[in-house]
């Protein structure tokens, strides 16, 4: 599927996953990372065209395996998913930023289980199937309250990041790893929106996109 090329900047869209709506939350932890990340993206592309999209807000459902997708590739019962999904499709990157529950959280599962759903039931029947996210680079940022040595974000990686590649990995989005050792994304401390590892890692995924730029968009 092509993508028509964007002359207004690169469309950046990051999923903030945290469900907490607990008195005097104002801001969750993903949302701030997800700020974070936006305003160190917009360092290197100043004409980017950027949103936050709360999951806390809104209100998705589970998938319950009807398979009426199959030939709309859309939820036949969740216009809240489809309109979020047009956003994930319009995208030039996309960031997910999710907190370790138990372990991610119940609408990020959702939204990836209905993706998934999309996607894999075609590929099955012709493994030259692309979706229509097919190839969007992608990262996985999490955070938890755990203590902040590299042990505990090693379990946190191994418990969010690793099953949330695993669904991408079907969905056919790009994970863009931060190294060798964090090839599933970046586990950092939620207080810490200048984490060095955001900088980083935000600077290696907008430094892929613009060397892809042209290639991917004639891509999809």
């Amino acid at each position: 599927m092509e993508k028509p090329h964007c002359n207004n900047g690169m469309r950046i869209l990051c999923i903030s996953a945290s469900n907490n709506f607990r008195p005097g939350i104002n801001e969750t932890y993903s949302y701030q990372i997800c700020r974070a990340v936006l305003d160190e993206a917009r360092k290197h592309v100043p004409d980017m065209k950027s949103e936050i999209i709360e999951l806390r807000n809104l209100a998705l459902s589970p998938c319950i395996d009807c398979l009426k997708c199959l030939g709309i590739r859309r939820c036949a019962i969740d216009v809240v998913f489809n309109q979020l999904y047009e956003k994930i499709i319009a995208c030039d990157v996309l960031f997910i930023v999710s907190p370790h529950y138990a372990p991610i959280p119940a609408k990020l599962c959702m939204l990836l289980e209905k993706m998934e759903e999309i996607s894999f039931e075609p590929w099955v029947k012709d493994n030259s199937y692309r979706s229509e996210v097919y190839d969007i680079p992608t990262a996985v940022i999490s955070h938890g309250g755990g203590s902040d040595n590299e042990q505990a974000h090693k379990e946190y990686k191994r418990v969010v990041n690793d099953p949330i590649a695993n669904a991408l990995h079907t969905i056919q989005l790009k994970l863009i790893p931060f190294n060798d050792e964090w090839d599933t994304g970046i586990v950092v401390k939620p207080m810490d929106e200048s984490n060095r590892k955001i900088t980083q890692y935000v600077n290696k995924i907008i430094t892929t996109e613009e060397t892809q730029h042209g290639n991917y968009q004639q891509s999809r």
